[in-house]
This record gives structure tokens, C-alpha cells and sequence, in this order.
């Protein structure tokens, strides 16, 4: 019998993690599905732990491939999957009982291309609730969906794969897939191509999808080297989505305001975390001011836009008047402790 719903994990050194993540799933109320587990070339045992998963469940699959990224694996799952849905579930994170049940009856009921949940931010220390960023007392047709994109980057709702259940048939038709050369936030491009091509979505309020500070992750490390080129492939993927569908005269505004508000920042950010002189920081920081994302998205924002806070308007004053120093000094002292 063909699956409900196809399940694809991604691995990649989360040999801590992924038994309790595969148990949650196996754990699912809806049992006709099917668990895709993608060893992304990972040097821990999270291939070997997947392996066993195959003789203790039919319903589980495992492939193995050459180390290519998130995006890479989720795409060989992509490939793989045979269910009318398809989820995405984090190797590090778990999911609730209920929630692939809950979600495919609402897609069924509803006729949905997209159903979407909220989900917890959850550690030993804490457990924190976020809603869904879409409005949930009703269903959304396509003009809606045009319009909510038009402040996508405002409410985030285009953050995060594993929130969502997507008809395998819409990504399909569409050839949507992850865009492989950005290995950082990379779900964002992904789901403006999603949400524009659906016609019916809904958000529940509920949430289902448990999403583990994992100290050990490549999100969390203070310093990523490949944090700007990502950034910047995204950003221009971004732009050719907006472009592409004649859009960017009504999005332009989020999608500056955005960058300025949050890529830049971060950009920044990562620059003074790196472990090097000062000297060699600045340069750094002299050669983001020049990426061309970067001047395009300081020159169009204003200073007095009311999105910004009083920090992010002093970083963005600093950017204008190119002063990388006084940057340095900026993030550096803003930088969180580790230890």
C-alpha cells in the first residue's frame, strides 16, 4: 500500500539524537508511513544506528551517500519518497504522537497542498512554544498566500521545512527541490517556490514538532565559515524568486528590511567570532560592506524605518558611513560568552 505520508530525515553526526528521533516516529499514530533516513556521509554511528531500524521496521529506509549538506540529503529523500505527503524532521529533533495523524487529516479534509504546525523550542533547561506564523481560523486560498508573501521575511512564515507537511505532488509538478550551494538557512528560498505554487493552505495550532538547542550543531557554532556565501546565494535566490514572478516591486521592502534587520547582523557577527587578529576581522568586515547584497540593502533602507530597533538602526548608521572598526566593537562586545 502506498504511504501516507514519507518522513525524511536527514543525519549527520547525530548519534546522540537519532534513536529518540526515529522512536517518535515510529511512535506516530498514523502508521502508514514511510521513514526515510539519509546518512549524509556522516563519520559517526548514525548510519550504522539507521541500519538497525531497517530489520526492526519495514517502514524504514536508509540511504547512504556522499557528505553534500542539508539540502543535498533532503533532495536524495526527495527522490526517494513514494507517500501523496511528504515531511521533514531534523535528525537532532522529535516529533509528537499525534502529529503526522493530525496533520494528513487536515490536508485530506481540507484538500491542502500545505498544512503547517507551531512547534517548541526545547532544551534541559526550557521548553518554549511558537505558534504558527500564519493566520489559523481559516483556510488560505492563493490570494492569500500571495499576500502573506508579501511580508514573508516580517512574520518568518517561510522559515523552517519541518513545520510543514507539503503534497508530494506539488513539489513534484513545480521540480521544487534544495537549493544545494546554500548550506546555510536554506529552507527560506525552498519555501517561497512552495507557498507561491500552493492554492490551499492551512496552519493548526499546535505544536507538534519538537526542535532541540543542540549545543553540538553547525547552527550553533560561533563561527561558520560558510555563512557568507550562503547568505548571499540566498539572498540572490531570493531576489531571482521575486523577479521571476514579478514580485519584487511589492516584496523589495521585506526583504531589505530583513537583511538589514537580521543578514547583516549576522554576516557581522560571524566575522568578529572568527579567531583571528583584529586587523584581519576588519578586512573581513571591509569585505562584507562591499558585497553587493549588502550595499543594495543599506542604501534602499532607511534609518528611521519603524522595523528596526535602536541597535539594529546603530549597525545600519555604521554600515552607511562604512566604518568597520567601530563594527568590531560593536559585535565584539555583543558576542555571547561560551563557556
Amino acid at each position: 500500500m502506498k504511504p501516507f505520508i514519507s518522513i525524511i530525515v536527514p543525519m549527520y553526526n547525530v548519534e546522540d539524537y537519532i534513536e529518540e528521533c526515529v522512536d517518535s516516529l515510529r511512535r506516530q499514530t498514523l502508521k502508514n508511513i514511510e521513514i526515510i533516513l539519509v546518512d549524509d556521509g556522516s563519520p559517526d554511528r548514525s548510519g550504522e544506528i539507521a541500519r538497525t531500524y531497517c530489520s526492526l521496521d519495514a517502514r524504514v529506509k536508509v540511504i547512504h551517500k556522499k557528505n553534500g549538506g542539508l539540502s543535498s540529503a533532503r533532495n536524495a529523500g526527495l527522490q526517494a519518497a513514494t507517500g501523496d505527503y511528504v515531511g521533514f524532521v531534523d535528525g537532532d529533533d522529535f516529533v509528537l504522537p499525534a502529529m503526522f495523524e493530525n496533520m494528513y487529516a487536515a490536508a485530506k479534509k481540507d484538500d491542502l497542498d500545505i498544512v503547517m504546525c507551531g512547534y517548541h523550542k526545547h532544551s534541559d533547561t526550557e521548553d518554549a512554544y511558537f505558534p504558527p506564523p500564519l493566520p489559523t481560523d481559516r483556510l488560505l486560498l492563493s490570494w492569500d498566500i500571495k499576500r502573506e508573501l508579501k511580508k514573508a521575511h516580517e512574520t518568518r512564515f517561510i522559515w523552517y521545512v519541518w513545520r510543514n507537511l507539503y503534497r508530494r505532488d506539488l513539489l513534484k509538478k513545480n521540480q521544487l527541490y534544495f537549493f544545494e550551494d546554500i548550506r546555510f538557512a536554506e529552507d527560506s528560498p525552498f519555501n517561497l517556490y512552495a507557498f507561491y505554487a500552493a492554492k490551499r493552505v492551512r496552519a493548526i495550532d499546535e505544536g507538534y514538532y519538537m526542535y532541540r538547542c543542540n549545543p553540538d550543531s553547525l547552527t550553533e557554532a560561533p563561527f561558520k565559515p560558510y555563512m557568507d556565501e550562503s547568505l548571499k546565494r540566498q539572498y540572490r535566490a531570493k531576489r531571482r524568486f521575486y523577479e521571476t514572478f514579478q514580485l519584487l516591486d511589492e516584496c523589495a521592502d521585506d526583504l531589505e528590511t530583513y537583511t538589514c534587520k537580521h543578514q547583516i547582523p549576522m554576516l557581522l557577527a560571524n566575522a568578529c567570532a572568527e579567531p583571528k587578529p583584529s586587523k584581519q576581522v576588519r578586512r573581513h568586515i571591509k569585505d562584507i560592506l562591499s558585497y553587493r547584497m549588502v550595499q543594495s540593502c543599506v542604501k534602499a533602507t532607511s534609518l528611521r524605518n519603524r522595523n528596526l530597533l535602536i541597535g539594529q538602526r546603530l549597525v545600519l548608521l555604521l554600515c552607511k558611513l562604512n566604518i568597520p572598526i567601530l563594527l568590531e566593537l560593536f559585535f565584539k562586545r555583543n558576542l555571547p560568552s561560551k563557556g
